[in-house]
């Protein structure tokens, strides 16, 4: 049954207050993602610096090994030089052959004709 004489409060739709329980406010929202935004562009530059740094580190690491390179190179020639291996052969008492007889190599696998 319907109760006609019952007063009841009637609020307008303007008045309201929407329940917005569980839900994040937009400006919250735009300020988080600022901060995100911001937190990951400071983590990139830092992360780009490092990096230049690693590559400096490598570039001077090659150019120090090339100049290893080089220095090696030049002692590699000096002891593959006649004046060097003359030189030290006579510290080891050697002695140049005089009659010198090369081998004939057969082979040892019958072929198949």
């Amino acid at each position: 049954m319907w109760q006609s004489n019952t007063k009841r409060k009637i609020i307008p739709l303007a008045v309201r207050k929407s329940s917005t329980a569980g839900f994040i406010s937009p400006v919250f929202v735009v300020l988080a993602c600022t901060a995100f935004a911001g937190l990951f562009y400071i983590y990139s530059v830092n992360q780009t610096a490092v990096k230049g740094i690693a590559i400096r580190n490598v570039e001077k690491e090659i150019l120090q090994q090339k100049k290893n390179n080089e220095t090696l190179k030049i002692k590699e020639a000096e002891l593959k030089s006649l004046y060097h291996i003359e030189s030290t052969s006579q510290q080891l008492n050697m002695f140049r052959a005089t009659n010198v007889k090369y081998l004939e190599e057969t082979p040892s696998v019958a072929y198949n004709q």
